[in-house]
């Protein structure tokens, strides 16, 4: 899905020469694996702290500014997603950046992944749900 949308974008050239993509491609895979795995981690505790606030809102306004600050603020600090590297990085390759299928898999999506999964798991499902367990 992501990746066949990153090659309509492309062949669409609504990006010329990719755009910012060509550069994040290659700063993304070029990260080492704990620093990938890290942002990782962050990112998706972030993430997931903008889906817990969010279901906590009661209407539609509070939904939305529950979730603008934690979104805003992985976005700020450059944090890794491995959801959103499915589509920046392959449009990169397609826009010529230098780097590999190998290397987006192994160098960012593998390390980011893990780094997204043990975020969401460990920093806030598992907290939440010793704290307040089948209450909340």
């Amino acid at each position: 899905g992501a990746v066949g949308l990153a090659k309509l974008a492309i062949l669409s050239g609504t990006m010329p020469n990719g755009g910012a993509t060509v550069t994040l491609a290659a700063a993304k895979t070029s990260l080492p694996f704990a620093t990938a795995f890290v942002r990782g981690v962050l990112c998706n505790w972030l993430v997931c702290m903008a889906v817990y606030l969010a279901s906590m809102a009661k209407d539609t306004m509070g939904k939305a500014v529950a979730i603008w600050f934690p979104i805003s603020a992985f976005v700020t600090l450059g944090l890794e997603h491995s959801v959103a590297n499915m589509f920046i990085i392959p449009a990169g390759i397609f826009a010529g950046a230098n780097v590999s299928w190998s290397a987006f898999l192994f160098d960012n999506l593998l390390p980011v992944t893990l780094g997204n999964t043990f975020g969401g798991m460990v920093c806030v499902a598992l907290p939440f749900s010793l704290l307040f367990g089948s209450k909340m």
